[in-house]
């Protein structure tokens, strides 16, 4: 294992200025990729960096969709 640190859901939900519960839907409707987070003893904890990487680059790809239009 890394030693990168894994945040909890409410970290997430802070971070993003979101409800924990609009996180916990994200991992459900699959919009959080699996490789940003695991599950220890039922409890999600996600590695921020790459989820905040995530979030920014489908901004970006979702920006350039729009302008093309």
């Amino acid at each position: 294992m890394t030693d990168q640190k894994y945040v909890t859901t409410s970290v997430v939900a802070d971070y993003f200025l979101v409800n924990v519960a609009t996180v916990r839907r994200w991992v459900l409707e699959g919009t959080i990729p699996n490789d940003t987070y695991i599950i220890l003893g039922g409890t999600y904890r996600f590695k921020l960096p790459e989820l905040e990487e995530f979030f920014v680059a489908d901004t970006k790809k979702r920006s350039t969709l729009e302008t093309e239009h």
